[in-house]
């Protein structure tokens, strides 16, 4: 091999080498994008909701006409939001470690009142996919045992 073939090569395997980093780089980026976007749509639904939200003896109905309207429009964005990381951790377009957190807060969601409350009236009138209302309603059935 020549030196004008060795320094080819070098350029060949630098060019190689700097567009696998830097792909590497944009696509970690996107994905923490991605996940600040979710999260930031999570956190304008959280900062709509009653205070009481989590409070065990929350009930959906005391609150008023008003409230209880816009609670249940912010409980179906909620299940919206979930439904698509739901459907995303199934189409393995996210990680593993992602899902298991976004899980972990649904879970979570689901052991308060307020929202089996709204699942239940949301989830009468509105169509979610098979897969995602099977996994909400084992969780609701796991929390009532």
């Amino acid at each position: 091999m020549e030196l004008s073939d060795m320094i080819q090569l070098g350029i060949i395997l630098s060019t190689a080498g700097a567009l696998f980093f830097t792909v590497r780089n944009f696509r970690k980026q996107l994905q923490l994008n991605f996940f600040a976007e979710y999260t930031k749509r999570y956190q304008e639904i959280i900062l709509n909701f009653p205070r009481t939200i989590t409070e065990e003896d929350f009930n959906i109905d005391n609150l008023s006409v008003e409230e209880k309207d816009k609670t249940l429009r912010y409980m179906r964005v909620y299940f919206d939001l979930c439904s698509e990381e739901y459907f995303l951790w199934q189409s393995k377009d996210i990680s593993e470690k992602v899902w298991l957190e976004w899980e972990s807060g649904i879970k979570y969601a689901m052991s308060r009142p307020a929202f089996n409350q709204s699942w239940e009236i949301i989830g009468a009138h509105t169509t979610y996919y098979k897969d995602f209302s099977l996994f909400i309603e084992s969780i609701t059935t796991q929390e009532t045992k």
